[in-house]
């Protein structure tokens, strides 16, 4: 039995090589063949699981994107998926009850089962979480501009991405004049313009939030949460309702599912994939791929 060992050197405050190492060791004495790859840059774990050859499963030592890179390089193959979550926020671990104990997660590899979960798209790209537009995407920018900045770096790395974000929201809470975004859910135009918007796979939108409560990775469906309102009164009510994993009163927000979404614009967006902020865009085109990659998660879960 062969593995590959897909791991992003740079994810989270871990040492995700030395993990990666521990997690070669675990499988050779389960009497595994193990290799581990180090990513080198932005899209490369794609392409080491495109070019994975003759291998029974694929591990992945990183954060979410990580995990995404490799899902989208694997292209549907029914190859297994373990994943060792190194990252900051490890959405799809607390989504699924992966272990975010380094050590736990290198046991589940033995004793966890595949389990088909579904996968997003947006135009040529996956997403495993979600798709965040409007304000989502105003502060993952300013994350991702502030991470550039060494200063940034340190409080990435001493304090955590909480309060990276709070920096990053406030000025994009402070907007007056949001880009509104049309959206239609599966043909049917939704009966307002929306200043923010989120859909998703899964219902774990960061550490203890969830924006569409009821999410499943499993239900080959996608949901959607979209807001009414862009004061910052409102944004905030966003924040707490997420925090309280409940839902919003029609006058703040309307949900739904849908397994495909188009949202237009006359103006350019911001938006965010998974954490991860996109140039900005006019026009998405949003769809499902059913039970579309294999992780393994612990025998108990659903």
């Amino acid at each position: 039995m062969k593995a590959l060992i897909i791991v992003n050197p740079v994810a989270g405050e871990q040492r995700p090589l030395q993990i990666a190492e521990n997690a070669r060791a675990f499988l050779d004495g389960a009497g595994w063949e193990a290799e581990i790859r180090a990513t080198e840059r932005g899209g490369h774990a794609t392409e080491l699981a495109r070019d994975r050859g003759a291998v029974d499963r694929v591990i992945v030592v990183g954060g979410d994107g990580t995990l995404r890179e490799t899902v989208a390089g694997l292209d549907g193959a029914p190859v297994p998926v373990g994943f060792i979550p190194t990252g900051k926020a490890n959405v799809m671990a607390r989504e699924l009850g992966i272990p975010r104990t380094p050590a736990q997660a290198i046991r589940l590899l033995a004793t966890g089962e595949p389990k088909a979960i579904d996968a997003g798209t947006v135009g040529e790209r996956i997403f495993l979480a979600m798709v965040g537009v409007g304000y989502d995407g105003w502060v993952t920018s300013g994350v991702d501009a502030f991470r550039a900045r060494p200063w940034g770096q340190w409080i990435y790395r001493h304090s955590g991405s909480t309060l990276l974000y709070v920096l990053a929201g406030i000025p994009a809470l402070l907007r007056l004049r949001p880009t509104r975004a049309r959206i239609e859910a599966d043909g049917q135009q939704l009966s307002a313009a929306y200043p923010s918007l989120t859909i998703s796979n899964a219902a774990t939108y960061s550490i203890g939030w969830e924006m569409t409560p009821g999410a499943r990775t499993d239900d080959g469906m996608l949901d959607h949460q979209a807001n009414r309102r862009a004061a910052p009164w409102f944004v905030a009510w966003t924040i707490v309702a997420s925090i309280l994993k409940v839902r919003l009163p029609g006058l703040v927000a309307t949900y739904g599912r849908a397994r495909s979404y188009r949202v237009t614009a006359d103006e350019p967006f911001r938006w965010q994939v998974d954490g991860d902020p996109m140039p900005p865009a006019r026009e998405l085109e949003i769809g499902l791929l059913p039970g579309h990659v294999q992780l393994i998660v612990p025998a108990t879960a659903d």
